[in-house]
């Protein structure tokens, strides 16, 4: 990402950053918050069962909501943008524990002060939704505080692990049935989208 260091090539970060969003909110390839968040299926022994007996589960898919990989707080124009979190990255992972199963949910990105800020401490609302995805109703949505801190300069980057979100375990194929969506509250609480993705057959 571009450094930014004056109010012209802070206009050009910040379409930059904005372009680059939907390419690289699915990728796990730069997200390591401290290597226990991870894609696919995970499995767990639940408590009682008989040796060898190992439950599995897919992994649920994250999408990040319309509208909501971004939030700038200023102006409507780049000129009067006081700062902007935006993010670059998401990943999780999934254990069964008993009849329910857990999720953790990773987010990573980006706190980029705008030509109307000041370097410093700053925060936003995050929104993690698990939707269910045979009549598109959330399961569960929380929001969480993210902070970041410039110390002085002009950007730095932030990472969120969610504590485990459990869900009832019906079957192995939870990608079926429900969705993770992330994104910056925007005041829409719980409000999930249609799927945009087919998902593959059991």
């Amino acid at each position: 990402m571009m450094r930014m260091i004056d109010s012209r090539s802070m206009r050009l970060a910040f379409v930059a950053s904005l372009a680059a969003l939907c390419a690289s909110c699915s990728s796990l390839g730069a997200f390591d918050p401290g290597n226990i968040i991870s894609a696919g299926a995970a499995t767990q022994a639940p408590p009682g069962a008989p040796t060898g007996e190992v439950q599995e589960v897919d992994c649920p898919q994250i999408e990040v909501l319309d509208g909501t990989a971004a939030v700038r707080v200023g102006g409507q124009s780049n000129d009067s943008v006081r700062y902007q979190f935006d993010i670059a990255n998401t990943a999780r992972e999934c254990h069964v524990q008993g009849n329910q199963f857990g999720i953790k949910v990773g987010v990573a990105g980006h706190l980029l002060i705008g030509p109307a800020g000041a370097p410093g401490a700053y925060s936003a609302q995050l929104r993690i939704v698990v939707r269910r995805d045979s009549d598109n109703k959330p399961q569960l949505s929380k929001v969480y505080k993210i902070e970041a801190n410039t110390a002085g300069g002009s950007e730095a980057p932030f990472q969120f692990v969610s504590e485990p979100l459990m869900l009832p375990y019906e079957h192995k194929w939870a990608d079926q049935d429900y969705t993770i969506l992330v994104g910056f509250d925007t005041g829409r609480a719980g409000e999930a989208p249609k799927p945009r993705h087919r998902k593959h057959p059991n």
